[in-house]
C-alpha cells in the first residue's frame, strides 16, 4: 500500500479457497499439503479472477507466482511481460527453521486462544516433510524460470533475506519507492 502496489500472493489465494472449500479448493488441497506446485492453468486462472476486481492500469506484486517456466509463459500471456521480478534469495536452512517457528508459534497461539492443547490450526504445510519437498519443488523449477525471465530482458532485482523480516520490507520498500514516477503530468497540458 506504501508504494501504491496491490500485492497478491499466490499461496495465499490457494489457501483462501482451501479454506473456503471451493471447488478449486477442494482441487488443490491435496497438491498443497503435498509440497507440490498446483498447475498452472488453475494459478492463472485465480490470478487473472482476482487481478480483475483491481481494475486496469494498477501494479501488482505477484508473490510466490510465477514458480515454473509454464507459470512465467502464462504470466506473460495473461498480463505482457513484467515489469520487474524480486527474486527473494534465503539459505534453505533458515527458510526451514522459518517454517517450523511458524508452525510452534501457530500452535502456542491455538492453544493460547482456546486453554487446551487443540490441533494445528496454522498452514496444513508448515511441518518438516512438506518444507523439504517444497523446497525440492522450488530447486528444480527456480532457475530455469529465472533464466527466462531474463532471456525475456525482464530486469530481476535479487533481495537477501537471510535478515530480519524488518530488513527484508525495508529492501522492498526501496524497490516500491523506486518504481514510482518521479511526477505525475497531466496529459492534456501538453496539448496546450
Amino acid at each position: 500500500q506504501e508504494c501504491g502496489i496491490v500485492h497478491l500472493s499466490s499461496g495465499d489465494l490457494l489457501r483462501d479457497e482451501v479454506r473456503r472449500d471451493t471447488v478449486l479448493g477442494r482441487q488443490v488441497k491435496e497438491v498443497m499439503a503435498s509440497g507440490g506446485l498446483v498447475s498452472s492453468a488453475v494459478i492463472v486462472t485465480l490470478i487473472r479472477r482476482v487481478m480483475r476486481t483491481h481494475g486496469p492500469g494498477k501494479r501488482v506484486l505477484l508473490d510466490g507466482f510465477p514458480r515454473s517456466l509454464q507459470n512465467a509463459t502464462d504470466l506473460v500471456e495473461l498480463c505482457g511481460h513484467p515489469e520487474l521480478a524480486i527474486n527473494l534469495q534465503c539459505d534453505d536452512t533458515v527458510l526451514i527453521e522459518r517454517i517450523l517457528k511458524r508452525k510452534e508459534e501457530s500452535d502456542a497461539s491455538a492453544v493460547s486462544k482456546s486453554g487446551q492443547d487443540e490441533a494445528h490450526n496454522g498452514r496444513a504445510d508448515d511441518n518438516i516433510h512438506t518444507a523439504l519437498e517444497r523446497l525440492r519443488t522450488y530447486h528444480k523449477y527456480h532457475k530455469t524460470t529465472l533464466d527466462w525471465l531474463q532471456e525475456q530482458h525482464v530486469p530481476v532485482v535479487n533481495i537477501d533475506c537471510s535478515g530480519s523480516a524488518e530488513h527484508v520490507w525495508e529492501q522492498l520498500l526501496a524497490i516500491g519507492r523506486l518504481m514510482r514516477p518521479a511526477c505525475w503530468i497531466d496529459e492534456t497540458s501538453l496539448l496546450d
